[in-house]
């Protein structure tokens, strides 16, 4: 799996609707996929749910979920062969992981919420991890293991940016902004409080 380093600014990226809600599409490769074709390796995106209903299903895919505001939703993922899982998402620092070919259905707990969303193909892995910076504090985010890095700047005030620095490289975040960093290591720094998600992909072993 080969992935460049790319920054894809707010208004570069789709932003479609779907029954529940509108999804952004954050980032998919390789260059060109639909969600439609299903041809994709991976997709990272967002999306606003503002009603309870069930999700589409992807067939050969995993899927990475975790809230980004709102009080949150239940997840009930029934897989084939296997007993109904029931998911409670209530803070960014929760996630869930579930095959996309499961039947998958969600329950507003008060209220629209906004997600964040990570697809991979069954032969990557990865995660995600919501993330957050302190003025003048600077954050190392480590390496993983042959994976590769998703920066999405989505807890930005207006106006302020995020400086990435990996190496002699370095590029500046603003709302909405995603960064998308090939196995290395990167150092966070902001002058203001602010928050962001952090999606890791590896292919499996």
């Amino acid at each position: 799996m080969t992935i460049n380093a790319m920054l894809i600014t707010a208004s570069q990226q789709t932003v479609t609707q779907w029954a529940g809600g509108e999804t952004w599409q954050l980032a998919i490769a390789p260059a060109g996929a639909t969600v439609a074709a299903r041809d994709f390796h991976w997709r990272f995106s967002t999306a606003t749910v503002l009603q309870s209903g069930p999700f589409t299903t992807f067939d050969g895919y995993n899927r990475y979920l975790a809230i980004r505001s709102g009080a949150g939703l239940d997840l009930a993922v029934t897989a084939s062969g296997a007993p109904q899982q029931l998911i409670q998402l209530t803070s960014p620092q929760h996630q869930a992981c579930f095959a996309g070919s499961a039947l998958t259905s969600a329950k507003l707990l008060d209220g629209p919420v906004c997600d964040i969303n990570l697809m991979l193909s069954v032969g990557l892995q990865g995660g995600l991890r919501a993330l957050q910076l302190f003025a003048q504090q600077p954050f190392t985010l480590n390496s993983l293991a042959n994976a590769s890095w998703l920066l999405f700047a989505d807890g930005l005030p207006a106006g302020q940016q995020i400086q990435v620095q990996s190496g002699s490289q370095h590029w500046l975040l603003a709302a909405g902004d995603v960064l998308v960093l090939p196995e290395a290591s990167c150092i966070l720094s902001a002058t203001v409080d602010c928050a962001l998600v952090a999606a890791w992909i590896a292919a499996r072993p």
